[in-house]
């Protein structure tokens, strides 16, 4: 549930604190009013609260509509109303929100503290605020008011925002990746697979040679002709490759089909039928191929070493980045695990941001 916004969260504000506070400003704060305020008490009308610190239906209500435009941009177009049910919106943003003061709560722990000289000093610099080269108090303001925000809730916000990235800087660091991790993962999803697969007219002929096959696994296309079915081999492709092969489209693969062929050992029959566009299928796996490694060029750091595969940096990059973000989320989780988390299930059911 928190890993688009959180995604997204890292992508926006960037990991790099330098890199959050200056876009903060020059987008206008846009998410600074969409995260959960000044963090008092609990009330009867609070959605959630979080050791005690309440979340406001505004709150939610907030954060929703940033996340509803932020899907809107990534797909393109308006979404419906069914589309944004499907998507669970509400879900994605109490559980951002809870995920965010979760976080916000745990700086004592981490021993973090952004102190009031920083938060001024990152404001008064902050090119929003500008004029002339200089910091202009009539546009601080002029800001604040037009997203509807005090100079103190402005600066108690932004606090608690480069506290968090603080903190998720310290989790996601103390993660790193080893190029082994990389080559195996990088095989696994690049492998390729060579099939045969064997059609019949009537599912009750596929299931019995499918009974014959796994019971003595011999002369494929011999048995299967006697069956009244048509073999035909499938060479060597990527799940990526298959699907837009012809292959795909003659037989109507579907994503249980290609699970099962990706996941399945060589030699092995497949022990189910699958329906097709010309009757039922039995597939035996041929051959697995796994790359020996990444093609392209070696990275400066990797240039001299001659166990490095090949890695290409960038897909290096992207591939620790998806790991340190797994490793957030999964500290996250158990952060919320421990602490004192309460959704107030009758002031959400009257949250209708439609």
């Amino acid at each position: 549930m928190l890993d688009f916004l959180r995604r997204f969260y890292a992508h926006t504000a960037g990991k790099i604190i330098t890199i959050l506070v200056g876009l903060l400003f020059i987008v206008g704060f846009s998410f600074l009013p969409y995260i959960i305020g000044a963090g008092g008490g609990a009330s009867p009308s609070d959605v959630a609260s979080v050791e005690g610190k309440g979340i406001s239906l505004n709150d939610l209500n907030r954060y929703y509509g940033k996340l509803e435009n932020e899907y809107e941009r990534l797909y393109g177009n308006k979404l419906t109303r069914k589309e944004l049910g499907m998507l669970n919106l509400t879900g994605s943003a109490l559980s951002s929100i809870i995920a965010d003061k979760v976080l916000e709560l745990k700086a004592p722990v981490f021993g973090i503290e952004v102190s009031n000289g920083f938060i001024a000093k990152n404001i008064a610099s902050a090119p929003a605020f500008q004029k002339n080269g200089k910091f202009s108090g009539k546009l601080f303001k002029a800001d604040m008011l037009d997203n509807h925000m005090t100079p103190a809730a402005f600066e108690k916000h932004f606090k608690n925002e480069i506290t968090r990235e603080y903190i998720k800087r310290v989790v996601e660091e103390s993660f790193s990746v080893v190029n082994t991790q990389f080559i195996n993962d990088y095989k696994i999803k690049n492998k390729s697979v060579s099939f045969k697969i064997a059609v019949f007219k009537t599912k009750n002929k596929a299931d019995k040679f499918l009974k014959r096959e796994i019971l003595f696994n011999k002369d494929f296309s011999g048995i299967a002709k006697k069956y009244g079915g048509g073999t035909v081999a499938v060479p060597l492709f990527t799940e990526a490759g298959i699907i837009k092969s012809f292959y795909f489209k003659k037989y109507r693969f579907n994503i249980n089909m290609l699970k099962s062929i990706f996941s399945s050992g060589e030699n092995n029959v497949i022990d189910e039928t699958f329906p097709v566009k010309s009757g039922y299928a039995v597939i035996k796996i041929l051959n697995v191929y796994f790359p020996k490694y990444v093609s392209g060029g070696l990275s400066k750091a990797n240039a001299g070493n001659k166990n490095s595969g090949g890695l290409m940096p960038k897909e290096r990059e992207m591939y620790a980045f998806q790991k340190e973000q797994e490793f957030l989320d999964y500290y996250v989780n158990y952060l919320e695990s421990k602490s004192n988390v309460k959704i107030n299930k009758n002031a959400l059911s009257s949250f209708h941001p439609y």
